[in-house]
């Protein structure tokens, strides 16, 4: 693989999805209806949509060496990614999804794997390093490893090299809190409800630009987003559609950024062009609505201006 390539370190996984008429409370029962299985994994599918760009990519997944895990991932290099460096860990389960639909909404139901050590060799290290960027979740990387160095060791080691941390933070689990890795990404990306998390952990975006950061992205839906940089806040407004499937728009804002920033080197352009990306995903079902090119988002964009 020739440089520049990215890597993708975390989730690969069969979504199982229903439709219901409504989302049920404590206590309810509803009948659903059973859709056709989608490939996915938020990291796996911001790979795929980074990959359909046509940017080099490589994915890496702690897996058992089972037959879904061979699915998923032949799945993968039928699309150009790179899996020559996924670690095989016979204890982890089958990774499935179950995702919820309900009109314009959805609820991801994600089983735990868990994975508490992921131990990085000195190759797969290299390989790492040697990206552009880095792209994983904190629930992925609290887990690094590598010999007596811990996660928040191995990524400023990683950033040092020069790869750039790219952590999707979505809705930012407590669980993650105080783990001290945010100090440690140069690119942040989070919807309305991570970023209202985040200040109630006692962090702040204004924080993570002073501690370092690039750039941190808060996706609002409909509204749009919000690109906020040392420079100031960037916002580019929603664009109105019919929505179908909402699943997997923020994994095609992360790529679609990323391929936007690595190819332009404009933060602001790269936020205008994910936000346009992603809205035309949600107008397609399944949480891979997002694979598309450079020339289906523009024009999509330029039909938007001339309607508008």
């Amino acid at each position: 693989m020739t440089s520049p390539y990215s890597v993708f370190l975390g989730d690969v996984a069969q979504d199982e999805y229903y439709r219901a008429p409504y989302f049920p409370v404590a206590g309810d029962k509803v009948i659903v209806e059973a859709l056709p299985v989608q490939f996915g994994g938020s990291v796996a599918n911001s790979a795929s949509i980074f990959a359909h760009y046509g940017m080099p990519t490589s994915f890496i997944g702690q897996l058992n060496s089972g037959d879904l895990t061979q699915r998923l991932l032949a799945q993968l290099r039928e699309q150009g990614i790179d899996t020559s460096h996924v670690i095989y860990d016979e204890s982890v389960p089958d990774s499935h999804c179950i995702v919820l639909l309900s009109g314009d909404q959805h609820i991801v139901v994600i089983p735990t794997l868990g994975i508490t050590h992921t131990e990085l060799t000195p190759e797969t290290f290299e390989h790492i390093a040697g990206a552009e960027f880095l792209v994983t979740t904190l629930t992925d990387a609290k887990p690094f490893r590598m010999g007596e160095l811990g996660a928040g060791e191995v990524l400023a080691r990683l950033r040092e090299r020069g790869a750039k941390v790219v952590v999707d933070l979505d809705v930012y689990n407590p669980e993650n809190q105080g783990s001290g890795l945010l100090q440690h990404c140069d690119i942040l990306f989070m919807n309305s409800l991570g970023a209202q998390r985040l200040t109630e952990s006692g962090d702040s975006i204004a924080g993570l630009l002073a501690g370092g950061a690039l750039a941190v992205i808060v996706t609002r839906d409909a509204e749009g987003c919000e690109l906020h940089t040392a420079q100031g806040v960037h916002r580019v407004p929603g664009i109105p559609v019919e929505v179908v499937d909402v699943t997997g728009a923020g994994d095609t804002f992360t790529s679609s950024f990323l391929y936007a920033y690595s190819t332009g080197g404009d933060l602001a352009a790269a936020a205008e062009f994910a936000g346009a990306a992603a809205t035309l995903a949600v107008t397609r079902v399944g949480a891979r609505g997002g694979l598309t090119t450079r020339a289906a988002v523009d024009e999509f964009r330029l039909s938007h201006i001339q309607i508008a």
